[in-house]
């Protein structure tokens, strides 16, 4: 059985990969530091708990086939997926379209130069 160190040695994520800036404000001290560090790292959150969500609510909805559940809890359960996928596609429509402006203005919004 292979352990879970084993595995972590062979995962190499760059350090770039969340986008620390090494001259940001500490995060504490405004909000335009704060938002400058979590908006590049937005997208993979999100579709973290994209995933989770599609998970425990897929499992819900395959286990609630099997028992004699009510019409409304079907229903719930589905209205959640439909609400998890519509906010991960909110989510990456606000990023495409923060790129977008990106472009056109050229100032870049996903990776400031805060000082």
């Amino acid at each position: 059985m292979i352990s879970l160190f084993t595995l972590a040695q062979f995962v190499n994520i760059p350090g770039s990969f969340f986008n620390r800036h090494t001259n940001a404000a500490v995060v504490g001290n405004n909000v335009g530091s704060l938002v400058s560090r979590l908006l590049p790292n937005i997208i993979v959150v999100a579709g973290v708990v994209f995933f989770l969500m599609i998970i425990y609510y897929g499992f819900q909805l395959i286990i609630s086939a099997g028992q004699n559940k009510s019409p409304q809890d079907i229903a719930r359960i589905k209205g959640s997926i439909t609400y998890a996928f519509i906010g991960f596609l909110l989510v990456v429509s606000g990023y495409f379209i923060l790129q977008i402006i990106s472009t056109i203005t050229g100032v870049n919004f996903i990776n400031p130069n805060v000082t």
